[in-house]
């Protein structure tokens, strides 16, 4: 393709040479177009004699086209038939008109104060048609020759592959002939890539630059592009980046291509970043690290950093065959973050927080699956390639890649891997090429995996029981499987341990157990059984070790005692906090089934324990004393109210009985000395976060002072927003006061507005509503700007005290009502809440099935298609 792209204040201007190859006899010639995308002429270019594209800009001949924006295509006629093997070329002229709630194509995004229009542009999946008619198919690798033009205030007119020096000789925008104000650029794209993987920007940005040299020598430029005078906050990101490209060279075998990589800021998106071949675009508040940065976005900016990077090698050197592929895009990239976030960050921490993506009571993939509708990592169908940007893709397919590696051992996945992206590189790979390559180095079939995990919504759910045997010093393990969901058992690995009383694992006394049929140790996917031989009656079961399966796991011969003996002594931290959060859910789940049962003695105690002992580092014991909503017994699941009554009780039973310890371990946790670096006191603002959440459960005079303080005194914003969050819950006369302290003072930057928008909606009390309300009315916040709306509603979708109610049932069904044609994604989001309806108690389901009912007339098929079909799906799911 020869792009020429033309940026001005309220459009686009395009023309494109597009040159084929006739695969088959050819009268005329289809290209995807967007509907809104206005053709004002298609050309005719012969092929020259040594290139199918002329290098001249002069007319051909025109040629007759029909558009079909019902279809999204273009039909051009060609001059006379085509015979298999021709070559050709056609010359569209195009206009497409941006705008601010479309994210696809070229968009508008937020301009600095006084300077062009900033365009930003996202192609994945079906965006270049959007811009330009094109064959808009991950198949239809093709080179690229792209000149942009706009106004010569622009600092940078930015898209793939390497500056034309014969163009521009300096590597920057030249004067255009004949038109004052204005420049160009070239650029010359030599290396085939899909049409999605297309980026054209014009804006307004500093730019931080460094290099970083791989050990064979090759030197890669580094550019960092960023908002007018935040250039100190591209100074971690620049190290993190350095730090992630070496590292994947060494971890991976990969060395990147070009000359330049860059990272551009942009405001307006729907996802935290994407690839664009040599260009990642990420949001600015991930992207950069400042005073408002707090460690839940320091976290996420590690790792969007070096999954984009490693995007360069799986989704553009070796690209999905269609979108039913894109989980092996995204999978095997999520699965290299997460190593990278466990060698940077504590690894078992790391780990407890993709079990909780996983186990998410409202996006988790485990509840998409729960409601029956969806979860099949290789889709049946959608309504826009956007509804595979979800939990299933980033967090079950990156199970399903976990899994594989436990089953294969870390040697033999690393040859899968290998084989999988010599043998597919420069090209384009499906599922079943990726598990051809770990079958042909493993010589084991994989069809029971893939068919399962990969085809079917639903989970495994494995049962352990275990027996002593004295005589013969014999520990006897059994799993049995069964499934949620409809379909065959699955390939499960369960890896467990067997501990001595010391908390130490007994050599050769670790497995990892497969329930599969026919496996290689015997045993079926229904059931398989261990013996663990010549160990000592007090050893204990180290089970499930750091979620080994994705699914439901339970322990049946587990009594309160072995459960608290894990606690203590289990050497898996994963393990110890699953043994506390089970001891939890047993107190839950009695207080679900009966609200005014006392809490039990155990599990107080063991609360005690853990608040008085201080040898626990500081990340594992707040893990190990948070209580949250969320069941481990997923029968739970829609007990929403419930779940809010029982954790209540569980927090103010606890600050009650150990008020003097939380005190004191409160103040004694200190996180207000300043760091050297961002990470730093990461584990202890966490551990602080969770005493003073159980704390402020009582609502006393003496917790909100606490709150109130730990406000006051912080100077870091995740420790403000944490106690914000708590003072929120609260009756303290000084809330409103401390709200717009902080709205005034984080207002006018993304991240810290965000932080303080989710706060508002965490208000358990009726004025919630009236909150978010003032909310949008003020200046400040822009429905159309998608990090605002997620940031004020999605946390109200999680607010159980409140969206249970009649007012709040109305308003959720209300706000995706509005919300549908301006941001699909975050409506979607919303709705999610409701995914469950047919199980909600008999009170509450007529209740929401009429809230879906008033949806499915609000939302417009044609204008909001993934929010009406999700509406549809969830009533006829009532139906069934």
């Amino acid at each position: 393709m020869e792009i020429s792209l033309g940026f001005f204040d309220d459009r686009v201007e395009g023309v494109n040479t597009l040159a084929f190859t006739a695969r088959k006899a050819l009268d005329e010639l289809r290209l995807d177009a967007a509907a809104d995308l206005r053709v004002r002429a298609v050309e005719w270019i012969p092929p020259g004699p040594a290139q199918p594209v002329p290098p001249s800009p002069e007319p051909g001949a025109p040629l007759a086209f029909e558009t079909r924006p019902s279809e999204a295509a273009l039909l051009v006629r060609l001059p006379r038939r085509l015979e298999q093997g021709e070559r050709f070329a056609v010359r569209t002229h195009t206009t497409c008109f941006p705008s601010e709630t479309v994210l696809e194509g070229i968009y508008r995004d937020t301009t600095p104060p006084g300077c062009p229009p900033q365009y930003m542009s996202q192609c994945e999946q079906w965006g270049f048609q959007r811009i330009l008619p094109v064959i808009d198919d991950c198949t239809a690798k093709c080179t690229m020759r792209t000149t942009l033009e706009g106004d010569a205030r622009y600092t940078h007119l930015i898209s793939n592959g390497d500056v034309c020096r014969d163009t521009n000789p300096d590597g920057l925008p030249v004067a255009v002939p004949g038109a004052p104000g204005r420049r160009r650029i070239t650029y010359v794209n030599d290396i085939p890539m899909a049409p999605y993987l297309f980026i054209a920007c014009a804006g307004t940005w500093d730019a931080v630059t460094d290099e970083v040299v791989y050990p064979s020598g090759r030197r890669v430029r580094l550019a960092y592009l960023v908002p007018p005078g935040r250039a100190a906050g591209a100074d971690l990101p620049m190290r993190i980046l350095k730090e992630a490209v070496l590292w994947q060279g060494r971890t991976q075998a990969y060395e990147y291509a070009r000359e330049v990589y860059r990272t551009i800021c942009m405001e307006r998106s729907n996802w935290g970043g994407m690839e664009n071949v040599g260009n990642t675009t990420i949001v600015t508040s991930a992207a950069l690290v400042d005073e408002y940065t707090h460690d839940r976005r320091l976290e996420y900016a590690h790792g969007v950093i070096v999954h984009e990077f490693e995007h360069n090698q799986c989704g553009s050197d070796v690209t999905m065959e269609t979108p039913f592929d894109m989980w092996l895009n995204e999978a095997f990239t999520v699965d290299v973050e997460r190593q990278f976030m466990a060698e940077r960050f504590d690894a078992d921490r790391v780990r407890l927080a993709e079990v909780d993506a996983m186990r998410a009571p409202v996006h988790g993939p485990l509840a998409v699956e729960d409601a029956g509708h969806l979860g099949n990592i290789v889709r049946e169908g959608f309504n826009s390639p956007d509804e595979l940007v979800d939990g299933v893709t980033y967090v079950k397919a990156a199970e399903v890649i976990r899994m594989l590696r436990l089953i294969l051992g870390p040697e033999v996945f690393r040859r899968g891997k290998n084989l999988y992206f010599e043998r597919y590189g420069g090209g384009n790979a499906n599922t079943g090429q990726f598990f051809a390559c770990f079958e042909e180095v493993s010589g084991r079939d994989l069809a029971q995996f893939r068919r399962e995990w990969l085809h079917t919504i639903g989970y495994p759910r494995i049962e352990a029981a275990h027996a002593y045997d004295e005589a013969t010093r014999t520990l006897i393990v059994d799993l049995r499987q069964s499934r949620a969901g409809k379909g065959g058992l699955f390939h499960a690995p369960v890896e467990i341990a067997v501990v001595d009383e010391q908390g130490r694992d007994i050599p050769g006394a670790s497995r990892v157990l497969e329930l599969v049929d026919g496996g290689p140790r015997g045993g079926s996917a229904a059931h398989v059984r261990a013996a663990f031989h010549d160990v000592p009656r007090s050893a204990f079961l180290s089970l499930n070790r750091n979620c080994s399966f994705y699914g439901a796991f339970s322990d049946a011969s587990a009594t309160a005692a072995d459960l608290i003996r894990r606690i203590h002594l289990d050497p898996s931290l994963f393990g110890r906090v699953e043994a506390m959060r089970t001891l939890t859910d047993l107190e839950r789940v009695r207080l679900i089934h009966d609200p005014e049962a006392p809490v039990g003695n155990a599990w107080l105690r063991t609360m005690g324990d853990v608040i008085r002992n201080d040898a626990l580092p500081p990340g594992l014991k707040a893990y190990l004393l948070s209580i949250d909503e969320a069941s481990l017994d997923r029968r739970y699941l829609p007990c929403y109210r419930e779940r809010y009554a029982a954790r209540g009780r569980l927090l103010r039973t606890a600050a009650e009985a150990h008020w003097d310890a939380l005190v004191a371990a409160f103040r004694a946790t200190d996180t207000y000395r300043p760091a050297a670096e961002p990470a730093e006191g990461i584990e202890e603002r966490r551990l602080k976060a969770a005493l003073l959440r159980i704390l402020v459960e009582t609502d006393t005079p003496q917790a909100r002072q606490l709150a109130e303080e730990h406000f006051r005194a912080a100077w870091n914003i995740t420790d403000r927003l944490s106690a914000l969050s708590c003072i929120n819950l609260t009756g303290s006369p000084a809330r409103e006061a401390l709200l717009e302290d902080a709205y005034g003072a984080w207002k006018h930057h993304v991240a810290a507005y965000a932080g303080y928008l989710s706060v508002i909606a965490g208000r358990p009390r009726d004025e919630v509503f009236d909150m978010i309300a003032r909310e949008e009315s003020r200046a400040t916040f822009d429905i159309r700007h998608p990090e605002h709306s997620r940031a004020l509603y999605l946390p109200m979708g999680a607010n159980n005290r409140m969206l249970w109610t009649d007012r709040g049932i109305a308003w959720l069904a209300d706000t995706v009502a509005r919300l549908a044609p301006i941001n699909e994604n975050t409506a979607n989001r919303l709705l999610a809440c409701f995914q469950h309806a047919r199980q909600l108690a008999d009170d509450l389901r007529p209740k929401v099935l009429a809230a879906l009912e008033r949806l499915s007339g609000a939302v417009s098929e044609t204008d909001s298609p993934s929010v009406a079909g999700r509406v549809r799906a969830a009533l006829s799911r009532q139906a069934d």
